[in-house]
């Protein structure tokens, strides 16, 4: 019976030159550049072979994210760096006064897996002091896993009226109240009418500190 998860020739070379190139320039190659290599007329010949791989299990892949495949599959005697994730960096977001959310793509991290857990990560840059007592500070990237829901206590990157705040979060009779880590900033309630307009981008699993 033949496996399921088997690769095609050429399937096997499209994964093949997404490990090399991810291992040399530490971030994943978008369609086009894969159309380049293997001399595909059109995108959707690439877009056809990364559906099959990770239908199979071999990548993840967004077809509305640019620079989006990552790697699931660590396979024996190829040098990918299986063991890292791609994460866009989107913009930015305040530990303090809420800004609006800059969505665009500004960069791509390559980050170790076993570090920041979750699916459907992402990264936004920290503005602003309130979470210093969560040990976030200005400049930090925080790396968040978009999912649609919240525990009380979790820090979490809310929009509220088109802006985004990074806040410890909680569920109360009054609505939600988004709560600063910093005395110097009150916490802010957003009443249970408005929460409902409020949308979650992501919890944070973890920050990274640029030197």
């Amino acid at each position: 019976m033949r496996d399921k998860n088997a690769m095609t020739k050429r399937q096997e070379e499209v994964l093949g030159f997404i490990e090399d190139f991810v291992k040399e320039r530490s971030f994943a190659p978008i369609l086009q550049e894969i159309c380049d290599h293997f001399g595909f007329k059109s995108p959707n010949a690439a877009s056809d072979h990364l559906k099959a791989l990770a239908k199979k299990g071999y990548v993840a892949w967004s077809p509305n994210s640019p620079r989006s495949i990552q790697l699931l599959v660590r396979r024996a005697g190829r040098p990918g760096r299986t063991d890292m994730v791609t994460v866009p960096l989107l913009g930015r977001i305040a530990a303090g006064h809420p800004i609006f959310a800059l969505e665009n793509v500004e960069d791509h991290l390559e980050l170790p897996r076993q570090l920041f857990r979750g699916r459907k990560l992402f990264a936004l840059k920290v503005q602003g002091d309130s979470m210093t007592g969560a040990g976030i500070f200005e400049g930090d990237l925080a790396i968040l896993a978009a999912q649609p829901d919240f525990e009380n206590g979790q820090i979490a990157a809310v929009v509220v009226d088109e802006e985004a705040t990074l806040k410890r979060l909680y569920r109360t009779s009054r609505g939600l109240r988004l709560k600063a880590e910093n005395p110097a900033f009150p916490d802010r309630v957003v009443s249970s009418e408005a929460a409902r307009s409020c949308r979650l981008a992501g919890i944070l699993v973890g920050t990274i500190r640029r030197f």
